[in-house]
């Protein structure tokens, strides 16, 4: 018997997306002279209220340590009257002959935290900067280990300074630039920087890091993954509130990429997006867009047990028991999960439901995730995993259960 269909409707905001929501943008537009220059802006990041955008310019006469020297933190404030960003400025934060760049702000404007290195020294952290009457206070070191001065380096640092993502080469990197990331803990330490992996990480480079406001997707920027320029603009979703496992990553499409070098996206509540390329010339120029949901339905569809065996092949107990205070699986469980994983991964309409009968406490957390951890490391995107509690409701004490589903997308 074909149990009810589940229907479920993305039509969520941006600041809330959904797991693979896809965005439509408007046409880019370029900002104007007042922001943008003969010569080389990046890494733009708009305050959470919209009226102040910092960047970062390199070869400026102006900048602090003149035109050959590093990058220098620029601020640019929207003009109500003119309705557009004014003329940039160099002097209101403190710049000096390195490489400086605004990599966070708070949602009150009242806080920065800015990068400053130099090639010749090793990078010790961060610099939290506060405001106050008279002006910005001295920068004070927040330190953060393992950071490398090896290639590029760029930091992100969410509003509520709790989540950071890096870029740079480390020890650990699959080829140029990976993304790392660090928590702050309850003690305010912050924890040794992780690799997010190589369902993130490529042999190319991974750069330019932003993290939605909901702290779901993760914006950066590649020349590993397939894209169509010298570096394309890609999402990935966070799953099931684990910052470990990621769904592989998406390319924004040729809304925003160009077959040039395009990177530096950040996404803000009120669906404006900025990101910078040098589609106009040989320099980099910061654009604007605006970002639409794509309104679309899922409509999954459980598989009765005759269609499982069809797709399967061969009829298969799909029941992992874990042994009392046990969460990780056997050499026989992952060898069913490779198996099913075999079967599936090129049948994209399937989605694999995780179904369980405890109640979802610190075991149960830890069963599931070895399970999605096993199927998403046997080659199942993440996106096509979802999980339900059948709230007591069966025999099922330390068991999950691996239910097939279809799906399909109706626009």
């Amino acid at each position: 018997m074909r149990l009810a269909s589940l229907i479920i409707i993305l039509l969520s905001l941006p600041a809330g997306l959904a797991v693979g929501q896809e965005l439509d943008f408007s046409p880019p537009v370029k900002l104007p002279p007042g922001v943008n220059s003969d010569q080389n802006e990046s890494a733009p990041l708009l305050s959470e209220d919209g009226s102040t955008l910092y960047f970062i310019r390199s070869g400026s006469v102006q900048n602090e340590g003149g035109k050959f020297a590093g990058t220098d933190a620029w601020v640019s404030h929207f003009n109500t009257t003119t309705n557009d960003w004014g003329r940039a400025v160099n002097d209101e934060l403190p710049n000096d002959k390195g490489n400086n760049a605004v990599v966070g702000v708070n949602s009150r404007r009242r806080v920065v935290y800015m990068l400053n290195t130099t090639s010749s020294k090793i990078p010790k952290g961060i610099y939290f900067l506060q405001r106050t009457e008279t002006g910005w206070s001295r920068p004070e070191l927040v330190p953060i280990k393992g950071l490398s001065s090896e290639g590029f380096l760029g930091i992100y640092v969410s509003p509520d300074f709790d989540v950071m993502f890096v870029s740079m080469k480390g020890p650990d990197s699959r080829g140029e630039e990976d993304l790392y990331l660090s928590l702050k803990g309850a003690d305010g330490q912050w924890s040794a920087l992780q690799n997010l992996g190589a369902t993130i990480n490529t042999s190319g480079f991974e750069i330019s890091p932003f993290l939605s406001a909901d702290k779901t997707r993760l914006f950066f920027s590649s020349n590993g993954h397939p894209g169509s320029g010298d570096a394309d603009i890609f999402y990935s979703d966070r799953l099931y509130n684990s910052w470990e496992t990621w769904t592989v990553p998406k390319n924004l499409g040729t809304q925003v990429n160009s077959p040039k070098f395009d990177a530096y996206f950040s996404l803000q509540r009120d669906s404006s997006a900025y990101f910078v390329s040098n589609r106009g010339g040989k320099s980099d120029d910061i654009y604007r867009t605006k970002a639409k949901l794509r309104p679309s339905a899922a409509t999954a569809t459980y598989l009765t047990e005759k269609e499982t065996e069809e797709l399967l092949g061969i009829k298969v107990i799909r029941k992992i028991e874990f042994a009392p205070q046990v969460a990780t699986l056997t050499s026989p469980q992952r060898e069913l999960i490779w198996f099913l994983t075999n079967k599936l991964v090129s049948k994209h309409e399937i989605r694999v439901q995780l179904q369980y009968f405890d109640k979802e406490d610190e075991l149960t957390s830890k069963r599931l995730l070895e399970v999605i951890n096993q199927l998403v490391l046997a080659g199942i995107d993440g996106s096509r995993i979802d999980k339900l509690s059948k709230g007591g409701k069966g025999a099922g004490k330390d068991q999950i259960e691996l239910v097939l589903m279809r799906q399909t997308m109706e626009r």
